[in-house]
């Protein structure tokens, strides 16, 4: 940080001539936050040490995790999954790719569940269970879970299966054995009841083939007897009896047809109703079995109105067409032409409230009535199946009997061929619907198929190299930042310039470097007056050019600080000597009755001065000119503090103190007063009531940030017009301090401020005059002057 007395006047900052106006934090969040930062990469900067040692350690503790760590490998497969199936409509491409998503969760939930990785742990050998050797057989399931991971790739119906082992056969084995429990597990699933109806139909297959073969043997056996081969064509004669038994044996076989497809037609609506599916998938079946005239009155439409409306569209479609050609040669307002729109507009009508009616019948029997009227009516009619079925056996029975009675062989061998007839349609019928079911059961709605089989990857999965140095480094940058956070924050300083007069509110009117001066009092301890050409002594030029740019006039001014020994006194000392070089007279005057630095600067120990004129009677003034002492600078004077009073504050709240400012400012062009710190007496706030101004030092290596922000709005509560700070003791980076003055060591002390003990003149104690003579002190050359010492002569005279 460069240093103040390498200022220029039109860096200088402005003095505020009112209390600081407080910004809405709104208005400063963005800059705020950089100011924040950049502070806190100021303090990185400054602890850097601490946060390489913090990589230092997150570096070794993770080469050593990823040297000792166990090996992981993994196998991937990838698997295509398929959803089929009717009724499946989305009502927008929203609710697909919804749907799409919810469903490829559900199969990585199932693929992961405890009954699929329970089936794929019973596919392993134990050579494939190395994984699982320190485990607990119950706790195999959830060792094995926690090694699969699934994924969807985006866009795609395809899902990978990884599984992570010691070995990367192992591995391999691993994602086979659950990639074959997940498709068992699906085959299973989807299976329900399709499968207990073809259990059924092949316990009948089996049945219809064994009568079969017995009615075929009875059969030959019966044309061996007879002599006659079987005649299809009608020739033969038969009698009534033989008639009415082969009619009860074709309508029969008709009745155990319809039989057979209402069985496996009532068993699929009652499932789809259960499930919730949409039943419309079903009208076709069921209009197949139980008729189309039944299922278009169940929903309150008769072929008459299906044939009207067909009729009545097709007419529509004729005068639209006449209307169109009309277009092109008669105007809108023939009557020709309205005629025709009129006529199309009514058939539209007409239309639209068939349609209406229909859909509405339709939605409300959908909505409310379609799943039990539909089943009602496939019951119905397998119920009248299986009674027409059991009337027409007892009559068939009858009838053979009766046929076989009256024309033995012959009967017997026609009936034996109707009922191999019989047996072979049902048969046909059992075996078309085991492959209907078959075929269903085989487009079940979720299918699923190897896309992309495991292969054994021999680079392990885990430990990655790039993934523990990568939390090996954010975890050293994390430890490391944490701690110089902590030690920033435990670390009660400012950290620059800038966060000073951000949470102070005043400005910064000069830095001062630590003042290499010989260990001296008197005039020999004044930068200014030892080495006026110095680095050094240009920073307190600096701080008077800022006082004399105020927008004000500061004659009067009051130097403080926040503690005991900030150096205010050196600061004082110099600026007045600075205000003197540059031809004004000043006065400097020691208000620091408990603690007189500046008295004991100047060597004006055990000498009245400012105490003695509080407390006298006499003649503001008249004692005034008796007790300023010259320094030997040239319009620079002083007036010391005096014998230590007992009850300063009050001294210098009374009226004689702001009678002597009033005099001096008729006399002297600048007026510089040393007080008390802020924080250990309240005489400062006093003083600066009375003043142009007040000039708060403050030493950052030794005054902590509260005790500063405590001062300052001490002040700025008490309505003293506070002109801003002065930096003591700033020193650059090359001190190692990052805050651009060094680095702070505390402070402390205790007891009432001037309370300790020391060889100075109180008011108990005689006061020796060591002064020369008042003819040698004194050199009236103003006859209206009335004995003053040199130069001290009114400002209005001069």
């Amino acid at each position: 940080m460069r240093l103040a007395s390498h200022e220029t006047p039109d860096d200088l900052p402005m003095i505020q001539d009112t209390q600081p106006l407080s910004t809405p934090p709104e208005a400063q969040s963005g800059r705020l936050m950089i100011h924040v930062m950049l502070q806190f990469l100021a303090a990185v900067r400054y602890r850097i040490r601490i946060v390489i040692l913090a990589l230092t350690a997150t570096g070794l503790l993770g080469a050593a995790y990823f040297v000792t760590a166990t090996r992981y490998y993994s196998a991937t497969a990838g698997m295509l999954m398929i959803q089929s199936g009717v009724g499946n409509l989305e009502t927008s491409m929203t609710d697909s790719i919804s749907s799409q998503r919810n469903l490829m969760k559900t199969f990585e939930t199932v693929l992961r569940s405890p009954t699929v990785v329970e089936g794929a742990l019973e596919k392993l050998g134990p050579e494939d269970r190395i994984d699982l050797e320190n485990v607990a057989r119950k706790g195999w399931v959830s060792a094995l879970q926690k090694k699969i991971s699934t994924k969807n790739i985006p866009s795609t119906n395809i899902l990978e299966v990884s599984v992570k082992s010691k070995k990367p056969e192992v591995a391999v084995n691993l994602v086979n054995a659950v990639v074959d429990s997940y498709l068992e597990f699906l085959d299973e699933t989807h299976k329900g009841t399709t499968g207990e109806i073809r259990e059924i139909f092949s316990r009948q297959l089996a049945d219809v083939g064994r009568e079969l073969k017995q009615k075929e043997e009875s059969l030959i056996h019966a044309q061996t007897e007879c002599g006659v081969l079987p005649s299809g064509d009608g020739k033969e004669i038969l009698d009534p009896a033989t008639k009415r038994a082969l009619y009860f044996a074709d309508e029969l076989s008709k009745i155990e047809r319809k039989r057979i497809d209402l069985q496996p037609t009532l068993a699929r609506v009652q499932t789809a109703v259960r499930n919730g599916e949409d039943l419309r998938r079903h009208w076709i079946t069921v209009a197949n079995v139980v008729g189309q005239e039944m299922m278009m009155r169940s929903f309150g439409l008769s072929p008459a109105d299906i044939q009207t409306q067909a009729s009545l569209e097709q007419t529509l479609l004729a005068d639209q067409a006449v209307l169109e050609s009309m277009r092109g040669r008669v105007g809108m307002s023939h009557p020709s032409m309205i005629a025709q729109q009129e006529k199309v507009r009514l058939a539209r009508e007409y239309l639209q409230r068939n349609q209406e009616r229909a859909a509405e019948s339709i939605s409300r029997l959908q909505n409310e009535q379609l799943g039990p009227l539909l089943v009602e009516m496939v019951r119905q009619q397998l119920q009248e199946a299986v009674e027409q079925e059991q009337s027409l056996r007892v009559q068939f029975q009858a009838a053979q009997a009766d046929a076989s009675r009256r024309t033995g062989q012959i009967a017997r061998l026609t009936m034996l061929q109707r009922e191999v007839k019989r047996l072979y349609d049902l048969s046909d019928a059992l075996v078309s619907q085991i492959a209907s079911l078959d075929l269903r059961q085989d487009g079940h709605d979720v299918r699923a198929k190897v896309t992309a089989p495991p292969v054994a990857n021999q680079r392990p999965v885990s430990p990655r190299l790039a993934f523990v140095a990568l939390v090996a480094i954010a975890s050293g940058l994390g430890i490391g930042f944490a701690a110089v956070y902590v030690l920033d924050v435990l670390d009660d300083r400012f950290r620059d310039i800038d966060d000073m007069q951000q949470q102070l509110g005043v400005p910064v009117l000069s830095l001062i470097r630590r003042l290499d001066v010989p260990e001296a009092s008197g005039l020999e301890a004044i930068q200014l007056h030892v080495a006026p050409a110095s680095t050094e002594s240009e920073a307190f030029r600096t701080l008077r050019t800022a006082l004399a740019l105020a927008d004000r006039e500061l004659n009067r001014i009051v130097v403080t600080s926040a503690e005991p020994g900030d150096g205010k006194t050196t600061i004082i000392a110099n600026l007045a000597t600075c205000y003197a070089q540059s031809n004004k007279k000043t006065l400097l005057i020691d208000a620091d009755l408990r603690r007189p630095g500046l008295t004991n600067l100047m060597q004006m120990r055990q000498q009245e001065g400012l105490s003695t004129v509080l407390r006298s009677d006499a003649h503001v003034a008249d004692l005034c000119v008796a007790l300023i002492q010259p320094t030997g600078i040239e319009r620079l004077d002083v007036l010391p503090c005096g014998p230590r009073p007992a009850n300063p504050a009050e001294l210098l709240a009374g009226p004689r103190f702001l009678e002597l400012i009033d005099w001096a400012s008729t006399v002297y062009d600048q007026i510089l007063i040393d007080s008390p710190p802020t924080l250990a007496t309240s005489d400062s706030a006093v003083i600066g009531r009375l003043v142009d101004g007040t000039i708060l030092v403050v030493q950052p290596e030794k005054n902590h940030r509260r005790a500063v922000i405590r001062a300052v709005e001490g002040l700025l509560s008490l309505r003293i017009p506070l002109l801003g700070l002065v930096v003591n003791h700033a020193e650059g980076d090359d001190r190692g301090g990052y805050y651009g003055y060094g680095y702070g060591y505390g402070y402390e002390y205790s007891g009432g401020y001037g309370n300790d003990e020391d060889d100075y003149t109180d008011e108990t104690e005689a006061v020796v005059d060591t002064r020369p003579p008042r003819d040698e002190r004194f050199h009236n050359t103003d006859p209206d002057g009335g004995g003053r010492p040199d130069g001290i002569v009114p400002r209005r005279a001069a």
